[in-house]
This record gives structure tokens, C-alpha cells and sequence, in this order.
């Protein structure tokens, strides 16, 4: 059973945060935002890790069965603070202001 903090509105403003994240960086551009998903992939009181994929199908191009994934972020729910791990070495590191 997950903690009482981690309600679905909670892990909805995560996914809001993440999002948010995205579009303000321009991280990714409007069409790739547009054809991502977002999956919260664990949390604490204080961490999110947040995993982009790919989404398919409709406007997306790709493989339907298929949902690469772009990046994982790293959101610090106190600061809001982020890193990601786009890089060849997949380390996470601050995300660019």
C-alpha cells in the first residue's frame, strides 16, 4: 500500500511539475512534448523520478507495441530543482536553465 502522502492528486502534481519542467527548458520541442509520456517512476516526500517515453500512434509516428524512452528526470519536490540523464554516459546532471 503506498504512503498516505503519495495520493493520486499527489502523484498528478508531480507529473504536473515534470511537465512543466519540460515546456519551461524547452527540453524537448513542442511536437516531441506532444508525442511523450510522462511515468512516475518512484517518489519520496523530498525526489520524484520521472521517466519520459515516446508515445505512438494517432499523430505520433513509431511502432504502436513500442514506447522508447527519451530520459529520466529527477525532480527535487522541495526546491524544484532537476537533473536528467540525457547524455551518452546517462548520468544524471543539473538540467539547463
Amino acid at each position: 500500500m503506498s504512503p498516505s502522502w503519495f495520493s493520486r492528486p499527489r502523484k498528478n502534481a508531480i507529473l504536473q511539475t515534470a511537465f512543466r519542467i519540460l515546456a519551461q527548458r524547452r527540453l524537448l520541442s513542442r511536437a516531441e512534448l506532444s508525442c511523450s509520456t510522462l511515468i512516475l517512476e518512484e517518489a519520496t516526500k523530498t525526489m520524484a523520478t520521472v521517466t519520459v517515453r515516446e508515445k505512438h500512434g494517432g499523430k505520433c509516428g513509431g511502432a504502436l507495441e513500442t514506447a522508447p524512452r527519451r530520459f529520466t528526470i529527477e525532480i527535487d519536490l522541495k526546491t524544484g530543482t532537476a537533473r536528467w540523464d540525457n547524455n551518452d554516459e546517462m548520468e544524471m546532471n543539473p538540467i539547463p536553465q
